[in-house]
């Protein structure tokens, strides 16, 4: 289930403590740290995990190994978390609340909220990119729309069902609250395991357009071949500050799906002095000047809250979603 793993080379030597130490006493990572990133390469998430990795090896003081185990909607790295010793050397990083949808829709055996947060990095938001050839005629989602509304463009990259994409993409055509404005006439929507896979094929011209996060689409827009549109999030993207949000161009706000928490996470029974320690040096990995400086380079936008933030984003998704049906929605039009 593993997919291609990225080391980071020793930045220091701290005393070692055996993993499983009782709490309150003192814990140091005494070995190299699995980081899992539960979508492919080239994905906001695993974006975020390499972002930072440089400086949170020095933080560790240990290596940091990046594993990208894709698949499920992020319940497949999610699992392979779960199931992992609580000893602080395995954290996973996500896409709040990417990873909730595909919960509620199908019991995966465990339940995310038994992991443990660590911390919040950074946000995302949801963009549409588009391919490069329709630049100059495609400048905003009003052109998308009658892109799709005519039927020139029949198709859309997405994620998986439950994925925001797949929730934003059906609230804009099936919802009355959002598409009676919104008018959103796609006819296929193609499914991808991540953004990085999305945006490599609205490259290729496999699909004209998919939506993505800012910062799993910056590398193929940096690249070429696609240029990003609009947001879905109101508060706009750092990433692109130039690109309108579906609000600004009059649209229903849809921030409660539109926005992704990038944080870290444990494996359930870790213990309080492990968590902490870990969320330590998280936090001086953030005020590192390196991630300083990849933040000014890209846009993505970098912060720390701590565990208690981690696990309330994943609790209030939850809530959020069940509230509002989303389960009912995505398995009517699936």
């Amino acid at each position: 289930m593993a997919g291609a793993g990225t080391a980071v080379s020793l930045a220091g030597c701290l005393t070692e403590d055996g993993p499983g130490v009782e709490a309150g006493e003192n814990w140091e990572p005494s070995e190299t740290i699995r980081y899992i990133v539960p979508y492919d390469e080239g994905g906001g998430t695993d974006v975020y995990a390499r972002g930072i990795v440089e400086p949170l090896t020095d933080a560790m003081g240990q290596d940091i190994q990046i594993d990208n185990v894709p698949g499920g909607g992020g319940l497949n790295g999610f699992g392979d978390l779960y199931g992992s010793q609580p000893d602080g050397h395995t954290v996973s990083g996500s896409a709040v609340p990417l990873e909730v949808t595909p919960q509620l829709l199908e019991d995966p055996g465990f339940d995310q909220r038994d992991l443990n947060g660590l911390g919040i990095i950074g946000r995302s938001t949801w963009c549409l990119v588009v391919n490069e050839e329709y630049e100059g005629e495609v400048e905003t989602f009003d052109d998308v729309r009658e892109k799709h509304n005519s039927g020139e463009w029949d198709s859309i990259g997405i994620q998986e069902p439950g994925s925001p994409q797949d929730i934003m993409t059906l609230l804009a055509k099936h919802e009355p609250e959002y598409a009676d404005e919104y008018d959103w006439q796609w006819e296929n929507r193609v499914q991808y395991t991540g953004t990085g896979p999305i945006a490599e094929a609205v490259t290729s011209g496999e699909v004209p357009c998919g939506i993505g996060t800012d910062a799993g689409t910056r590398p193929n827009v940096d690249s070429g071949g696609v240029y990003p549109v609009c947001t879905f999030f109101s508060e706009g993207t750092d990433v692109y500050p130039d690109i309108p949000s579906v609000t600004d161009e009059g649209y229903p706000n849809m921030d409660f799906v539109a926005g992704v928490n990038r944080g870290l996470y444990a494996p359930p029974d870790t213990s309080e002095n492990i968590i902490d320690e870990l969320a330590n040096r998280i936090e001086e990995a953030t005020q590192d000047e390196r991630y300083a400086e990849w933040s000014e380079e890209t846009g993505n936008p970098i912060f720390f809250e701590g565990p208690d933030a981690a696990n309330t984003a994943i609790d209030d998704a939850f809530e959020e979603f069940e509230n509002l049906d989303i389960v009912s929605l995505v398995d009517e039009h699936s």
